[in-house]
């Protein structure tokens, strides 16, 4: 299990560096100034088998990638907070096959310690959260 687990966050970070340097080659939309109390790098926890990094930069950019099983996204685009809420807005999106949770827009309610939660089809909540120390 830790073997896979080591696997899965070596492949999460190939595809994360993949859709940065992606977003950065193609700038597909200009995003407003973002909160930067909120800017950073998350990773989602609580959804079994499931891995998926969040980047939230504070120029308003986002970058995002999941992984469950055969199924890869990848996903760019804006942020922007409202209250509790933050809204993700998908320029860019590319899967490995056809996709039933593909979305134009995320909504992600923050947490009382600073962390994403997100709802899944099905009632599953998971959260993105950044590391101890990191932003």
């Amino acid at each position: 299990m830790r073997a896979f687990r080591l696997a899965l966050v070596d492949l999460l970070s190939a595809c994360l560096a993949a859709a940065l340097l992606s977003a950065h080659a193609a700038r597909a939309a200009e995003c407003e100034t973002a909160d930067p109390s909120l800017a950073g790098h998350y990773y989602l926890s609580g959804v079994m088998e499931t891995g998926s990094e969040l980047l939230l930069r504070p120029d308003g950019r986002f970058d995002y990638m999941l992984a469950y099983g055969a199924l890869d996204e990848l996903a760019s685009g804006c942020w922007s907070r409202k209250g509790d809420m933050v809204t993700l807005t998908v320029t860019k999106f590319q899967t490995s096959m056809d996709d039933p949770m593909k979305f134009d827009r995320m909504e992600l309610a923050v947490t009382p310690r600073g962390g994403l939660s997100r709802r899944f089809e099905g009632g599953r909540t998971g959260v993105y959260s950044r590391p101890r120390g990191g932003r």
